[in-house]
């Protein structure tokens, strides 16, 4: 008796999944061109890019920009999650030991250096922040991060406060080490990196005295 093979057509990689594949991998190359030039654009004018713009020096159409992401805004929150991530990352929490004065230069130096390289998505998030929920969200979860940091740093002499005082000499902290005040000092102050990293190291100095 004979038997014959069957014969099995070999994979050509033209079939269906292929092509999703590729479409997919298209899409995905194109929409990280869209962020990484809405990135460049901030970083340069510190300022919410119009969509000609972004597509134009993503080298796509307006329309494959709208394709991926509905607004601006959403693109904006990319980009903005991207920057701070990685600002974050290169964080080095400031163990409470050791002298008080070697621990304030450490943390304000650590967050000036934050601070800066988040300067330019920071102040173009101010146009976004007003009207965008999730902006400031986005915000209020940095600060209360920044919160927690400075209480770690400097836990030993806040627990040497009452309550009360402890409490506002925290917020005080936080206060004066937010961005924005950074973004002030460097945008409407005309203060250099040095100089403003100088007045946060006065004004830190200042509260951690009065709290010893």
């Amino acid at each position: 008796m004979t038997t014959l093979a069957l014969a099995v057509p070999a994979a050509t990689g033209d079939g269906p999944e292929t092509r999703i594949d590729g479409r997919n991998l298209r899409a995905e190359h194109t929409r990280r061109k869209i962020v990484a030039a809405t990135r460049s654009l901030v970083e340069e004018t510190s300022a919410l890019p119009k969509v000609a713009e972004i597509a134009l020096r993503a080298g796509v159409s307006v329309r494959s920009v709208f394709q991926h992401f509905q607004e601006v805004e959403s693109l904006f929150l990319v980009v903005f999650d991207e920057i701070v991530a990685e600002a974050q990352a290169e964080w080095q929490p400031i163990e409470p030991t050791g002298p008080l004065s070697a621990r304030i230069e450490a943390f304000v130096s650590h967050r000036a250096a934050v601070c800066e390289r988040v300067l330019p998505v920071r102040f173009a998030a101010i146009s976004v922040e007003a009207t965008s929920p999730a902006m400031a969200e986005r915000a209020k979860v940095a600060r209360a991060l920044v919160r927690q940091h400075i209480e770690r740093a400097f836990r030993p002499e806040l627990d040497r406060l009452q309550p009360t005082d402890r409490r506002l000499t925290l917020d005080a902290l936080r206060a004066a080490l937010d961005w924005d005040l950074w973004m002030n000092m460097r945008r409407f102050h005309d203060l250099s990196a040095e100089d403003a990293q100088g007045v946060w190291h006065k004004i830190v100095t200042g509260l951690m005295g009065a709290a010893v």
